[in-house]
């Protein structure tokens, strides 16, 4: 077959259409590449902490180093009940009678001259009573120092127990106790609070805290009693 200028023409025309079409498909091949490589997400920054954050996490750093043994609330009546019976007086056997020392020389003498052996009772001599005496001082000092003094909130009512205290995360500038004089009434509610003359602060800062902290704070419900009067006592520590 022989090729016309027709026929070749027409060929040409093909062979530039597909170069065409070719090079357009490799140029949106390379764009939707470069689309992909530059694809990126945006993140958010990072919320910075206000100075009331930075204030509450210093606070809290302080408490943790603190040197302060728990930071629960516990009820100082319930602890003198619980070492007034755990540290008992020890005396001496019932049956223990000091003798003089003539009678046992009345009582060797006798039984010696009777020939007879009689049983004789052991006695304590004076330093087990020493030891006894010892170990009742040493007692009596743990129960002068068994309560736990260095908790950072502890409340005074009788037979009641802590449902809810606030522990004093605060923002004060300087240390202080403060001591809260509450009412509670038979549903374990405070419903009055002041400030106790015992406290050793007179920061407006501290009483303001204390008196909010035991204004929230509940305690066991008890019908028996209408009001009852009590205290809680905050151990704040300052920023610095």
């Amino acid at each position: 077959m022989r090729l016309t200028d027709q026929h070749k023409a027409l060929l040409l025309t093909f062979l530039i259409s597909g170069t065409v079409i070719l090079s357009i498909f490799n140029l949106s091949i390379r764009n939707k590449k470069e689309a992909i490589a530059e694809s990126y997400y945006e993140l958010e920054p990072e919320k910075e902490l206000t100075e009331e954050d930075i204030k509450i996490i210093e606070a809290l750093e302080k408490l943790n180093n603190s040197k302060a043994e728990t930071n629960s609330a516990f009820n100082e009546t319930d602890k003198n009940k619980h070492f007034a019976q755990a540290y008992k007086q020890i005396a001496p056997p019932e049956d223990y009678v000091p003798k003089s020392s003539e009678e046992n020389d009345g009582e060797d003498d006798g039984s010696n001259s009777l020939g007879e052996n009689k049983p004789i009772k052991p006695a304590i001599n004076k330093e087990e009573l020493s030891s006894y005496s010892k170990v009742n001082d040493l007692l009596k000092q743990q129960q002068n120092t068994g309560v736990n003094t260095k908790s950072t909130v502890s409340f005074s009512l009788v037979d009641r127990k802590k449902v809810y205290i606030p522990i004093p995360v605060y923002l004060c500038e300087v240390d202080g106790k403060i001591v809260v004089n509450i009412t509670v009434n038979a549903d374990g509610n405070v419903i009055d609070a002041y400030i106790n003359s015992s406290s050793n602060s007179k920061n407006a800062c501290l009483i303001g805290h204390a008196l909010d902290y035991a204004k929230s704070s509940q305690f066991s419900t008890d019908s028996s009693k209408k009001t009852q009067l009590g205290s809680i006592t905050f151990s704040f520590i300052g920023k610095h």
